[in-house]
């Protein structure tokens, strides 16, 4: 097995060598929950055990050829892009008059398996991004002529878009040849991949629907009904758009009959997500990583439900079971993606951030730095690659346990001169220095975010955030308390506004930190509230505990301040916590008898 510092070399060396225009296809930003598709993978596929089992029957003359198009299936239903088209293109390859093979090269090209809502985010939040050969096409003197579709020597194209339109109108080409039920999938896939189609989402959803109407027993049609009809829920109301509770019913039925489905346990899974019920998906939480064992993300997103419905440790011990899955496939394959594992550690620091558990949080933050960046992630603006989720975990973890003598000592948090990460350590800096009684210091610090901020194209809204929040903290420590009270409301708001994402795009919230300000400054009645603000937000939080205990007690409301106390050790009963949340928690007891 080579070393991490051999296989990172490795698979750089490979990915410039397979072709030079790959360099300047078009930036992707992708939903970092799943194993986005890039160029075509490799072949020979492998039949692997753990993936789920399906037997979706479909017209071929192989066996072979029909069990890697039921594992691509599998892995679809995991999103797993890049294995599931490896599958279909072994299964092609075994037969290559076999339709549905094409058809899923298609559906894994292209990265749209997923729920709605996360196609409708922003490219910069993992939304879609369309196709376009002229971003596609290479640049450098040995690429292909502008307006011409950059390929890999085999010929496939890089965008998996452009890949995706062809490999479908390849299955179109054939479609004579099938069932009826495989000729409608086809057609569904077509109508989203046509590039003439103006709503091609609703296009793709009526051919869905076809095939239900067709063939009422077809559950893989009825479970991807179910999930391309997940547009999610509004936030911060939490109230469902339209669609979401359609696909729900759809997912839950599949599920009630057959307890095996695990592609409709894991949809639900997203069903929930972000929902004012997530517990609602408890079942499919444990049902699906037990039908799908050897897959990263299977055993990744029941940590999302967890999270998010005071289950902190549980969450914790599906992340880190995913992690050391993941690591094990990125040992085996040089040209492995890593985003989802940078995504799964960085959910996983959230988590042990949320328990209290500051040393394993910078363990783990550790684990992201040690994924150094390529020299083509360091030139280009995602935030997702590994390093760079290390650190603005980093950032979260010190801010978030208080750390302001780390923060302040010039090297724990590096300079690197990108503006995003300029711009999150200045944040940290202007925390670390106001709270330590240096106003003129953070206000230079807090300018300096300013500028940063300046110099990206578009300023990310965790960043606009960023701002007001320390604006609002150095006004209120100023003695301008009303203002700051004012800017850190209009944080908070602009926080809440911000698309969902899990773990969250801010590195704690905003009136967690409101929170602390106003306890320090005496102002125990808004201390409480902010801290019960923050409670709703993330459910199971110990340090919003720990500050409400003490505002309540601040209050006289001695009974009140002893659950909110009882639920701080339930919550960080696994903690390391710092001296000044141990001192706080003595201050509490001391208080309440």
């Amino acid at each position: 097995m080579p070393s991490r510092f051999l296989r990172r070399f490795l698979a750089a060396a490979l990915a410039i060598v397979l072709s030079g225009a790959a360099v300047h296809a078009a930036e992707r930003e992708p939903d970092m929950c799943l194993v986005p598709p890039g160029a075509q993978p490799a072949l020979p596929a492998k039949l692997l055990e753990g993936q789920g089992v399906t037997n979706m029957p479909v017209t071929t003359t192989s066996e072979q050829a029909q069990a890697f198009f039921n594992q691509g299936v599998s892995q679809l239903h995991s999103f797993w892009a890049t294995e599931a088209e490896r599958s279909f293109l072994q299964a092609a390859m075994l037969d290559p008059s076999m339709a549905m093979a094409y058809w899923g090269i298609a559906v894994a090209a292209a990265g749209e398996h997923r729920p709605s809502f996360q196609l409708l985010r922003p490219p910069s939040q993992g939304g879609r991004i369309a196709a376009d050969p002229a971003k596609a096409a290479g640049g450098p003197p040995n690429g292909p002529p502008n307006g011409q579709v950059a390929r890999t020597v085999n010929g496939a194209a890089i965008d998996g878009k452009i890949r995706a339109r062809e490999a479908i109108e390849t299955a179109m080409t054939m479609r004579k040849q099938v069932t009826r039920r495989e000729q409608l999938y086809i057609e569904a896939q077509w109508a989203r991949s046509n590039p003439a189609a103006r709503t091609p989402d609703e296009d793709y959803i009526k051919g869905l629907r076809k095939i239900v109407a067709a063939f009422p027993a077809d559950d893989e049609a009825k479970s991807f009904l179910g999930l391309t009809l997940l547009y999610g829920y509004e936030q911060p109301a939490k109230n469902p758009r339209a669609g979401t509770l359609e696909g729900i019913r759809i997912l839950e039925d599949i599920v009630a009959r057959n307890d095996d489905d695990f592609g409709s346990h894991h949809y639900l899974i997203h069903a929930y997500e972000g929902s004012k019920t997530p517990e609602k998906a408890w079942h499919s939480c444990e049902r699906y990583p037990q039908l799908v064992p050897n897959i990263p993300h299977a055993l990744h997103m029941p940590g999302h439900i967890y999270a998010q419905s005071d289950r902190i440790d549980d969450a914790i011990k599906s992340f880190t079971a995913a992690g050391a899955n993941e690591l094990s496939w990125l040992n085996a394959d040089l040209l492995y993606p890593n985003g989802h594992h940078g995504h799964n550690i960085h959910f996983l620091i959230h988590s042990l951030n949320l328990e209290g558990r500051y040393a394993d949080s910078m363990l783990q933050v550790e684990n992201l730095l040690s994924f150094r960046e390529t020299p083509r992630e360091r030139a280009g603006d995602s935030q997702r690659v590994p390093w760079r989720q290390g650190y603005f975990t980093l950032v979260k973890t010190l801010v978030r346990f208080e750390r302001w003598s780390d923060i302040l000592d010039g090297r724990t948090i590096p300079l690197y001169d990108r503006p995003e990460q300029r711009a999150w350590r200045a944040w940290a800096l202007a925390h670390a220095q106001s709270a330590t009684g240096r106003q003129k210091d953070a206000r230079r610090s807090m300018e300096e975010l300013r500028a940063a901020n300046a110099e990206m194209k578009k300023t990310p809204v965790p960043l606009e955030t960023a701002f007001l929040e320390i604006s609002g903290v150095i006004e209120a420590r100023a003695g301008n308390r009303e203002r700051g009270w004012e800017l850190l409301r209009m944080a908070a708001d602009k926080e809440e506004s911000m698309v969902y994402t899990e773990p969250p795009a801010y590195p704690r919230p905003v009136v967690e930190g409101w929170g602390h300000v106003a306890l320090e400054l005496g102002d125990f009645a808004t201390a409480d509230r902010a801290y019960a603000e923050a409670l709703q937000i993330e459910p199971g939080g110990g340090r919003a505990y720990i500050g409400r205990a003490r505002a309540l007690a601040a209050l006289g409301k001695m009974q009140e301040s002893e659950s909110m106390l009882q639920k701080a050790r339930v919550a960080w009963n696994n903690s390391d916590v710092p001296v000044p949340d141990m001192q706080a928690l003595r201050l509490v007891k001391a208080a309440s008898r």
